[in-house]
């Protein structure tokens, strides 16, 4: 897989692509490789039409000073206006669901005013949002994003600490996984869950290496620290 491969794989609205996931733990290199893969994105000319909000619910982000942070709707619809990546701050824990659920909303409604434009979400640490789990029960909204984004042009990239802690409505409906780091409880869900062995791949990650899986060709890509 080619670096504009990977882009395409995990970001590209093109109608065809499903949601993605990311398995990272603290320290394994997860923002700063995901700064790069849009960073990266935004200067390919496939992309000039697709706008890309990352939320951070821990509020960290590795963009540059360009990049705007807001923390409310009404900035955030401004803010897309003039530029490509915008950076969202739920800032307060109590609402970080309702918060996550009314961004969703006004995606899929800047999708319907602009049918030619793509809308890709990263929700990082989103094992940190209530119902997020594998016994779980994520909110309608969340299940929108997941199940019927790809036909309105909006993906998602799922991110969380574990493989095992994606909600199970997710199992069907990804096409790829970005892998950072991972341990045996991560193998176990690879192979009960997505009929496939990642145990060895898992145990080369570290050192910020990192690996896509496609879900739908069972292929393993692994790469070098970005």
């Amino acid at each position: 897989m080619k670096p504009n491969q990977v882009l395409d794989a995990i970001f590209l609205c093109d109608g065809v692509g499903l949601s993605c996931a990311m398995s990272a733990r603290s320290g394994s290199g997860k923002t700063t490789l995901l700064t790069r893969l849009i960073s990266d994105s935004v200067k390919e000319d496939r992309f000039k039409n697709q706008r890309f909000i990352y939320a951070s619910m821990k509020q960290e982000s590795m963009f540059d000073e360009k990049v705007p942070i807001v923390s409310d709707i009404p900035s955030l619809l401004k803010a897309l206006k003039k530029n490509q990546i915008v950076t969202f701050y739920p800032t307060d824990a109590d609402r970080y669901e309702q918060d996550i659920d009314e961004l969703i909303e006004v995606i899929f409604s800047l999708s319907e005013e602009n049918e030619d434009s793509g809308f890709h979400l990263t929700i990082d640490d989103a094992n940190i949002m209530k119902g997020f789990s594998n016994r779980g029960q994520t909110s309608a909204s969340v299940r929108k994003l997941v199940i019927a984004g790809r036909s309105k042009g909006i993906r998602s990239l799922l991110i969380t600490h574990r493989l095992a802690m994606l909600p199970r409505m997710t199992n069907s409906n990804l096409s790829h996984l970005v892998l950072l780091s991972g341990n045996t409880t991560d193998s176990e869900y690879g192979k009960k869950v997505l009929g496939m062995d990642l145990e060895n791949v898992i145990e080369e990650l570290g050192d910020y290496r990192w690996a896509v899986v496609n879900l739908t060709t069972e292929s393993i890509h692994r790469f070098a620290p970005v």
